[in-house]
C-alpha cells in the first residue's frame, strides 16, 4: 500500500497544495484509469502511465514532481492529465528516490531509468517530452542531456543552486557534484532541443529571476523555444493553472506542442 504520511512536513502553503493535489489525482490512481509499475526496487521508483491504454504513436510526456529534492510523490501530478488528455498525450509520472538519503546523481539515474523503462516497453522510437516543476525541472534538464528527447517543458525550475536554499542543496550535493557544477545556468552544454519555459508572477523572486536568466541563456538556441508567465499564480498552483480555461496558456502550449510533431 502506498503511503502519503511518510515524509516530514513542508511549509503550510506547500502542504495545503500537496494535499489538494493528492485529492485531485485520486481518480487517476484507480487501476482502471492508469497503469502503476515499478522500474526499481525502492518504493519511490514507481511510475504511472495515463491513459490506461497507451497509444505509442502519441507523445510521451514525463512529468517530474518537485519538492526541493526531499519531498514529493508522483501522485502529486496525476491530476494534470485533466488537461493533457485534451492533446492525446501519454502522461508518465515517475517517482524518484529522495534526499537526504539519496543525492542528485541517484535521482538523475532514477529519471533516466524510468524513461528507459518506458522505451523498452513501447519502443526506442517513441516521441518524448520531459517536463518537471521546481526541483523536477532541474532533474528534467539534466535528463534531457543524456537521453534523446523531442522537447523539454520546464516549470518554475531551479537553475542556479548557488542561489537556492542551502539546506536542500547541501542534501543532494557532495565534493564531486557541487552546487555550481549541477546548476543549469552555469552549464556549458548547448541546449538545442525545443524548450517551453514557464513560471508564475506571484512566486518567490528566486524562481522568477532564475527562470528569466535561464531563458535568456537558451532562448536563441532553437526558434521553437517559448516562455509563458502565469499571472496571479503562486509557485505551487502553477500546475493547476495549466487548463483549457486559461486561453493564453492553452494557445502557447498548443503551438509549441504542434511544433514538435
Amino acid at each position: 500500500m502506498i503511503r502519503f504520511d511518510d515524509q516530514p512536513p513542508m511549509s503550510l502553503a506547500a502542504d495545503k497544495w500537496a494535499n489538494s493535489a493528492l485529492k485531485k489525482s485520486e481518480k487517476y490512481r484507480d487501476k482502471d484509469a492508469s497503469n502503476l509499475s515499478y522500474y526499481g526496487k525502492n518504493k519511490h521508483q514507481r511510475l504511472y502511465e495515463l491513459p490506461k491504454i497507451i497509444n505509442k504513436e502519441n507523445i510521451f510526456l514525463f512529468y517530474i514532481h518537485g519538492g526541493a529534492w526531499e519531498f514529493g510523490y508522483p501522485e502529486w501530478v496525476l491530476f494534470t492529465f485533466d488537461y493533457f488528455k485534451n492533446y492525446e498525450i501519454n502522461l508518465i509520472a515517475p517517482g524518484y528516490r529522495l534526499s537526504p538519503q539519496f543525492k542528485f546523481v541517484d535521482q538523475l539515474e532514477d529519471i533516466k531509468n524510468s524513461i528507459n523503462y518506458i522505451k523498452k516497453k513501447y519502443g526506442n522510437d517513441i516521441k518524448i517530452v520531459i517536463s518537471g516543476h521546481s526541483a523536477g525541472a532541474h532533474l528534467a534538464y539534466y535528463a534531457s542531456k543524456e537521453i534523446k528527447v523531442n522537447g523539454l517543458m520546464l516549470s518554475s525550475g531551479v537553475y542556479d543552486l548557488t542561489a537556492y536554499a542551502k539546506k536542500y542543496v547541501d542534501q543532494i550535493t557532495d565534493n564531486k557534484f557541487t552546487a555550481k557544477l549541477i546548476s543549469p545556468i552555469f552549464d556549458s552544454y548547448d541546449l538545442t532541443i525545443p524548450v517551453l519555459l514557464t513560471y508564475s508572477s506571484d512566486e518567490e523572486k528566486v524562481y522568477i529571476n532564475q527562470s528569466e536568466d535561464f531563458y535568456n541563456k537558451i532562448k536563441d538556441k532553437n526558434k521553437k523555444n517559448k516562455k509563458f508567465i502565469f499571472n496571479n499564480i503562486d509557485h505551487y498552483h502553477e500546475l493547476n493553472a495549466m487548463n483549457k480555461n486559461n486561453i493564453a496558456w492553452d494557445n502557447i502550449y498548443n503551438k509549441w506542442l504542434n511544433s514538435l510533431i
